[in-house]
């Protein structure tokens, strides 16, 4: 049945007063554009500056995991509910953050700002690249101008924050001192067997400690999905790549010795050692610049993050989660 295109457009017309009448159709796209996120202090969080950030995080995700990405449930949250609530607080950050910074006399120039885009410009290959970048991420020249000069400022303000945090030759030789299995390259080459109870952990630990070929019980009564086909074997692997409870408990066996039933968030866990690999522990002076530089990190973190929580504290924070 064929309609009459007038009696098309009067349903149309009657459809939009009655979704207008139901509030549904915003009757003022400006006001919702204008509508608060988030307030600092006197500085507003807009909607439209709220949606520019979320917009180019939701197209990031979107390329890499697909739309049905934000339906994941994470702790009882939709994921996209908790980006939407990191990037306020990203946003309430960076302003107080810029606040602070401009009382600091903190600036940067336009050089600055125009050879961070020439070097964006270089990595993308040229000005088109560039420009392709900028449309498939959904952003305005304008826009990424404007991140560039902010993500600026902030920089800087972060080096001023931490100008003056070192660390001594003491503390860089007591982490070497106190962790020196992250200088150590040994390795081992090992199965295991994954139970799901201790009571069938131990019967099957009788078994293997009577002699049945260890990659046949991995095989039959392992609940490690990839023991089907691996039969266990783990291949080789080093300090760090375990949990900590498995790691221990493996690098104390020796070659051909099997472990007792050695528990993780996993589960039960049978090991058996087949190659083991131990090597000197790599001279202090080798990785001295290595610890300090990651103790420098560590220790300017915590001082920016101090600062931060300082900021807030200090500030006049109020959030409105319904505009998100």
């Amino acid at each position: 049945m064929r309609m009459n295109k007038s009696l098309l457009i009067i349903a149309a017309i009657i459809l939009t007063i009655a979704v207008s009448g139901c509030g549904i159709i915003k009757k003022n796209p400006e006001a919702e554009k204008n509508s608060a996120v988030a307030k600092v202090n006197d500085y507003v969080i807009t909607k439209e500056e709220f949606n520019k950030s979320f917009d180019l995080i939701k197209t990031s995700y979107e390329s890499q995991y697909g739309t049905d990405v934000w339906n994941q449930d994470i702790d009882g949250k939709k994921l996209i509910d908790l980006v939407k609530e990191q990037v306020a607080e990203k946003l309430i950050t960076d302003r107080l953050v810029l606040e602070d910074a401009q009382k600091l006399g903190i600036k940067v120039t336009q050089e600055e700002v125009d050879q961070e885009i020439q070097a964006a410009k270089d990595y993308f290959g040229g000005q088109q690249e560039f420009l392709d970048f900028l449309t498939a991420q959904n952003m305005s020249e304008e826009q990424f101008t404007e991140e560039i000069r902010r993500g600026l400022i902030i920089g800087k303000y972060r080096e001023k924050i931490v100008e003056t945090v070192s660390v001594s030759e003491e503390d860089v030789r007591k982490y070497y001192d106190e962790n020196t299995k992250e200088f150590k390259n040994d390795t081992l080459k090992a199965s295991h067997i994954l139970l799901d109870t201790r009571e069938k952990a131990e019967e099957v630990l009788a078994k293997a400690e009577a002699g049945e070929d260890f990659a046949g019980l991995a095989e039959q009564y392992s609940v490690d999905p990839s023991a089907k086909t691996n039969k266990g074997d783990l291949g080789e692997f080093g300090y760090g790549d375990m949990v900590e409870p498995f790691e221990e408990a493996a690098f104390a066996l020796d070659e051909g010795e099997i472990s007792d039933i050695v528990q993780s968030q996993f589960g039960y866990h049978i090991i058996k050692v087949f190659e083991k690999t131990i090597v000197d522990v790599t001279p202090f002076e080798e990785v001295r610049d290595q610890i300090e530089s990651r103790l420098i990190y560590s220790k300017e973190e915590a001082e920016y993050s101090r600062k931060i929580t300082e900021l807030r504290e200090q500030a006049q924070i109020e959030t409105y989660p319904k505009n998100m």
